[in-house]
């Protein structure tokens, strides 16, 4: 097992054991829902604003800041109270308000990532234990292994669509230049973090006329946060990385062949 009362970095493997346990009990429950910078990946967004039963523009607008990344695309962050304690917004005295929709950031703790572009694309990913002095939650005698620990958390779930977002966002292209047109961060913004106003731009405007998109797919993300977003990702590769993750209807590709004078 994991001596992870003491400090130094170890890195574990899914069958590692740790021990770690958190609960109302403890003197510093909800002290590390104060002061941290979380930034939310599109995922989280969809199940905080489903949680809180508000549409994406409005969570974004209310409890949310944005940064422009190193690539010029734009980066979202949960934006902390205005208090003493800059606490989260979801923070109660009982505990977190929307804990069966908490972001990733918040899932995976104490665990955090301590992966490499190597290992991740060998589809290995490996973490260390987080150092929190003030935690006592490390001084239970309860253990888990990390895989244990991130199946109950449904860690699992959150990576899968954080790696449609990442494909994207550490894609090489980007590593070579800066996106600064600002038109592209807006449709990118759109697209990854505001949902809602991205289903919007899909049925209510000429989308659906450029593209070649089966009817049980589009009656999917007419309906479901979870597909729309996996087509946003299509969508943007298409825009951003020039992949072929969708089709354009055969009119609009020989209008744009004679437009370019391609024979």
């Amino acid at each position: 097992m994991i001596d992870n009362k003491h400090n130094g970095l170890n890195v574990l493997k899914p069958e590692d054991d740790f021990c770690f346990e958190c609960t109302r009990q403890l003197d510093c429950f909800t002290r590390c829902c104060r002061n941290v910078n979380i930034f939310l990946m599109p995922y989280d967004i969809i199940q905080l604003k489903n949680c809180l039963n508000i549409l994406s523009g409005q969570f974004l607008q209310k409890y949310t800041y944005t940064l422009m990344g190193e690539s010029g695309l734009p980066v979202v962050g949960l934006k902390m109270n205005d208090d003493e304690q800059t606490s989260c917004p979801f923070v109660t005295g009982s505990g977190c308000a929307v804990y069966e929709s908490r972001p990733w950031a918040c899932r995976v703790y104490p665990l955090q990532p301590e992966s490499t572009k190597i290992t991740e694309k060998k589809g290995k990913v490996y973490y260390s234990i987080m150092d929190v002095p003030f935690c006592q939650g490390f001084k239970s005698d309860t253990s888990s292994t990390v895989k244990g620990w991130l199946d109950r958390q449904n860690v699992p779930v959150y990576q899968e669509m954080e790696s449609l977002f990442k494909d994207i966002t550490t894609a090489s292209f980007l590593s070579d230049k800066k996106i600064e047109n600002k038109q592209i961060q807006k449709m990118f913004f759109m697209a990854c973090y505001d949902i809602d106003q991205f289903r919007k731009f899909v049925f209510e405007t000429s989308f659906l006329r450029q593209f070649d998109i089966e009817e049980q797919e589009i009656a999917r993300i007419r309906r479901d946060d979870t597909a729309l977003y996996r087509f946003a990702m299509r969508w943007i590769e298409f825009g951003l990385l020039k992949q072929q993750g969708l089709k354009l209807k055969p009119s609009v590709m020989l209008a744009r062949k004679e437009k370019l004078g391609i024979k």
